[in-house]
């Protein structure tokens, strides 16, 4: 499975959830309700099949950082799109184009990035540490103070997912396999199992109970093979701001 068949899968399940999150409900006084326009039993099935997405979009985070030539470029295309998709985000889930309580998962993808950079930086100098003897503290006390740092500024700010995403990420990048095969392979099994069962803990711990169902995705994620196909990256990073704006427009059309 290319990473083009896991965007294509994350974006669909990514649309059904957000037709139940942006039509389905209402903002009144800063909280969210039922809008009625979908019956109950149709909406949370809709956001139960939303649950796949974000853990692969957490997966090609960390493809992305491993396969990207510019790291710093990658970075600031997330930044750039976060900042074009928070008005979408605000009208399609907070009916406000000014309300910016909540932010939307761009910036959860790009804190994530970060610190994914930061534990690569650490782990890299680390071991540079041990084999010439200098001070190793920056690195394992430094770095993941920062890390988690980031973490509390998410919560504070609310992006989307907040430091739980940023968990995720972390966790599909200390898991990672170097070897160019799926994670079903069996040389991979118990890095995938262990994976499988840390993202489990954390989404327990960390998360509510419906969010268990984005386990459903490391189906798709461990039978990916590494293979990029056809490349439509910015159709792919545009998709998320208008596709919020159309569900709005869906929205207000039936309100």
């Amino acid at each position: 499975m290319s990473t083009f068949i896991l965007k294509l899968i994350a974006i669909i399940s990514m649309t059904i959830d957000h037709v139940g999150a942006a039509i389905g409900t209402t903002c009144k006084d800063g909280n969210l309700y039922l809008s009625g326009l979908i019956p109950l039993n149709i909406y949370n099935l809709l956001r139960c099949i939303g649950r796949i997405a974000f853990p692969i979009y957490c997966y090609l985070i960390v493809e992305g950082f491993y396969h990207t030539r510019n790291v710093k470029k990658y970075a600031l295309r997330l930044f750039i799109f976060s900042i074009i998709s928070q008005v979408p985000f605000s009208l399609a889930f907070l009916k406000s184009a000014t309300d910016f309580s909540d932010l939307n998962v761009y910036f959860t993808l790009l804190f994530g990035l970060i610190c994914v950079l930061l534990a690569d930086e650490a782990k890299k100098h680390y071991k540079e540490c041990k084999e010439t003897g200098a001070s190793a503290v920056l690195y394992t006390v430094g770095y993941p103070l920062a890390i988690i740092l980031i973490m509390i500024v998410s919560v504070i700010i609310h992006t989307d997912y907040s430091a739980f995403g940023i968990m995720l990420i972390l966790l599909f990048y200390f898991f990672r396999t170097d070897k160019e095969k799926p994670l079903f392979e069996k040389q991979n099994a118990k890095r995938f199992m262990g994976l499988f069962i840390s993202i489990a803990i954390c989404t327990f711990v960390f998360s509510n109970t419906v969010e268990l169902l984005g386990l459903l995705a490391m189906l798709p994620i461990g039978f990916h093979n590494n293979k990029k196909g056809p490349s439509m990256k910015y159709v792919f990073y545009a998709y998320y701001p208008v596709h919020l704006l159309i569900l709005y427009g869906i929205f207000t059309m039936l309100s």
